[in-house]
């Protein structure tokens, strides 16, 4: 499995089998996202479509992504489905918590975040239920863990450490609306997945792909300046925690789960 940042909390996933999956996709307007992929076509190889929430940030180009060809899916909380996809059965699918869905050589199972969720910011607030996060796991037992934006939950450990067991954990760290690195972190450690991967944070203005619609953030949201390269901050907080080790992608980064890993699913 490649996971592969492409901007704030928008990744690309690639099976082992090479079934690719995006999660979260704001790619217009998006001071972060890498500049390649700000290319529409570049998305054209997309099988599925995962998303975790309804806000701009997360969902802004779902449908986008979900018009790139003619086989992609995607995948939502109900309440977001009814709100926003109703007219949509043919390719999207709405799960509520703990609903799993079979794709390719994964299935993809909604869990629980501690988040709002709500769209059409700027033309009138409309609710889509509440935030959650997915557990992907492929057909050989690989699992991934995708928080979404959330607080500390004590399901981090009951529910997805003790009972879905992931081998990478994505993980928000951004502190103003959601969870900050110090808490991240924590959850890693009760995670226990391997390897994590922090989310929901801003490079610095220097290394931004967008630095003129950066600035322009900021001054709708002066709070996003507290989540300017907080990466550095979790690389730090982790170190508490020696047994898992954090991999802060920079943007376009990814990182391959090593050949002949075996899946924490599959031990003992």
């Amino acid at each position: 499995m490649q996971i592969q940042r492409l901007g704030h909390s928008m990744f690309r996933i690639v099976t082992d089998q090479g079934y690719i999956i995006a999660v979260d996709p704001w790619i217009k307007g998006n001071p972060s996202c890498v500049k390649e992929w700000q290319e529409i076509d570049r998305w054209v190889d997309t099988d599925l479509v995962l998303c975790t929430h309804a806000h701009f940030d997360h969902a802004l180009d779902l449908e986008t992504v979900l018009d790139v060809n003619d086989h992609v899916q995607g995948i939502v909380h109900f309440e977001h489905f009814m709100q926003a996809f109703a007219g949509r059965r043919n390719n999207v699918v709405a799960l509520n918590f703990g609903g799993t869905a079979s794709f390719g050589d994964v299935t993809i199972t909604l869990v629980p975040a501690n988040h709002t969720s709500s769209y059409g910011e700027g033309e009138g607030y409309r609710l889509a239920g509440i935030g959650s996060g997915f557990v992907v796991r492929q057909d050989n037992g690989l699992t991934l863990y995708i928080s979404g934006d959330t607080g500390f939950l004590t399901e981090m450990k009951t529910l997805i450490g003790d009972f879905y067991k992931p081998d990478v954990a994505t993980l928000s760290i951004g502190g103003v609306f959601c969870m900050g690195y110090a808490e991240a972190a924590y959850a890693a450690s009760l995670i226990a997945a391997p390897y994590a991967i922090p989310c929901e944070w801003f490079p610095k203005m220097e290394e931004v792909p967008d630095p003129q619609g950066l600035r322009g953030m900021l001054e709708v949201f002066p709070m996003v300046r507290q989540m300017i390269d907080r990466g550095k901050d979790f690389a730090r907080e982790m170190e508490r925690y020696p047994k898992i080790r954090p991999l802060v992608l920079n943007l376009g980064d990814s990182f391959t789960v090593p050949k002949g890993y075996q899946p924490r699913s599959r031990q003992g």
